[in-house]
């Protein structure tokens, strides 16, 4: 798992984040359409360069703008093998027509522009190696837009294809949800050549029924990336709960699965043997979100929620796959309770043997951090474990079902225990605080082959402000240092007693 496919290069980013959509090209281009052809300098270029000036536009109107300037330019949107149709660029620019704006006004012109745009120029024969399409699940339109694209990508030439696919209604009813994933999946068996070339697919506002998720799957033999947002679950008509939901495709190609804010009792993941990375944010079924069966080659996991009242901690050694090939894991708690449980590297010991990157994000300031040292005793590969603290008196992330924030107590570690590959530690939300100096000094104790010591002040935190700009400032601010001389004395007070040559960095 050292080295991702370009795809999930391209998912992960820096951040680990799955982006709602990508543009692989975005530099911007100012087109003038008052050039008399005598003063057109830029026509006078090869179609190849101004093609590749046009790639470089991530604005459709200005790529069909372009295209008026002469009958020279006239082809050349026919000639791109990069394209990106967004459904936004059918949106009225005045901001008082747009509010007045209906979905069927947008996808009736939407397929007309697909098929004009994907057609072949005479002049041309290009291939189209990058296709992005932004669009509403609405029908009779998408049935042309997959036919459309079924017969370019049919030739077996498109590296990218993508489809993100919105709901029509911005808050839909699970009825309504329920009718968008039948409407998908009548698109699936419609349009089988479109989806058996399709490489990523985004979709919002969907329930999928029993095994529907692995049909799609099946059908998308190229499918790398599968994002869900908003997406609902059948709820069982006699006890009125939410049903799991499986994922069974022993054939599949997918190597990344993205799921976020979706009303799932749990995701079995029975057989899905290429993925590689997994995102899971704002789950509200019981703890553990998922149940692993047969998923080797798992390397990057990323679990992202603010815990309910009703989701107790889980232990890491009772839910990840009994694997070997995990090396990086980011958990991030919301500000909010910790809901996982520390143990002894014996449970996780398998799992954790080659773990190289852990980020604990968002850990309420006043929970003890001594727990976090059961990862370091679990992962002797681990080379670069971060931590970000969080103070907010502004209670982001809390909502009425939130469970209780609780302290984690954590004193089985082994007293001899001593990591050797650690390179890194960096805390963000770094306070002159006690605990936390005490803290990094355990750690720096016990990875006796650390080099870097990172600590950044905490971020600002609009809310934060708001309040302590309308009363006095809560007697828990943040107390970072703010000149040189204090700084080194904190780095002083760090390294006393050791005789290790660690680099601490501060602001």
């Amino acid at each position: 798992m050292d080295c991702p496919s370009p795809l999930l290069k391209t998912v992960m980013g820096t951040s680990g984040i799955v982006p709602s959509s990508v543009h692989l090209r975005s530099s911007p281009l100012s087109v003038t359409t008052n050039l008399s052809d005598e003063e057109d300098r830029i026509s006078a270029l090869p179609d190849h360069i101004l093609i590749d000036i046009l790639e470089r536009v991530d604005d459709l109107r200005t790529v069909v703008q372009a295209s008026t300037l002469s009958r020279r330019w006239a082809h050349l949107p026919r000639s791109l093998s990069y394209l990106c149709i967004q459904i936004a660029d059918f949106l009225p620019r005045d901001p008082s027509r747009r509010k007045h704006w209906k979905v069927n006004q947008g996808m009736t012109a939407y397929p007309a522009a697909v098929r004009s745009l994907l057609k072949q120029s005479p002049s041309c024969n290009r291939v189209i190696k990058y296709l992005d399409l932004v669009f509403y699940l609405k029908d009779p339109y998408m049935a042309y837009i997959g036919h459309a694209v079924g017969d370019v990508v049919k030739h077996g030439n498109t590296d990218f294809l993508q489809f993100v696919i919105y709901s029509e209604v911005q808050d839909p009813s699970y009825e309504q949800c329920v009718m968008f994933g039948q409407r998908f999946m009548s698109f699936v068996q419609a349009c089988p050549v479109a989806f058996i070339w399709i490489t990523r697919l985004i979709l919002q506002n969907i329930t999928f029924g029993d095994r529907e998720v692995s049909t799609v799957l099946d059908a998308c033999r190229k499918l790398e990336l599968l994002s869900l947002d908003l997406c609902v679950c059948v709820i069982d008509p006699v006890t009125s709960e939410e049903t799991v939901l499986t994922i069974d495709a022993p054939d599949s190609s997918l190597l990344a699965l993205s799921i976020t804010t979706c009303a799932y009792a749990r995701i079995d993941l029975i057989q899905v043997p290429k993925l590689e990375m997994l995102l899971y944010t704002n789950w509200n079924g019981a703890n553990p979100p998922f149940r692993f069966g047969k998923v080797p080659c798992l390397g990057r996991i990323s679990l992202s929620c603010a815990a309910l009242h009703w989701q107790n901690p889980f232990a890491l050694s009772h839910f990840l796959p009994n694997t070997t090939t995990l090396t990086k894991m980011h958990l991030d708690f919301a500000d909010q309770m910790i809901w996982i449980k520390p143990e002894g590297p014996k449970h996780l010991s398998t799992t954790f043997s080659n773990l190289r990157d852990v980020n604990l994000y968002n850990i309420f300031y006043e929970c003890d951090l001594n727990w976090t040292m059961f990862v370091l005793e679990a992962a002797p590969s681990l080379s670069n474990f971060r931590l970000k603290l969080s103070c907010h008196p502004c209670e982001r992330n809390r909502c009425e079902d939130c469970a209780e924030k609780v302290n984690v107590v954590w004193d089985h570690a082994s007293p001899d225990f001593e990591h050797h590959r650690l390179s890194l530690l960096q805390m963000v939300g770094f306070a002159v605080d006690e605990k936390l100096m005490k803290y990094i000094r355990l750690v720096m104790k016990r990875a006796v082959g650390l080099r870097r010591i990172c600590l950044l002040d905490q971020r600002p935190c609009a809310e934060c402000d708001a309040m302590n700009n309308a009363q006095p400032p809560s007697p828990m601010r943040w107390r970072f240092p703010a000149d040189e001389d204090e700084k080194k004395l904190i780095r002083q007070q760090l390294v006393d007693g050791f005789s290790s040559s660690v680099e601490i960095s501060i602001g």
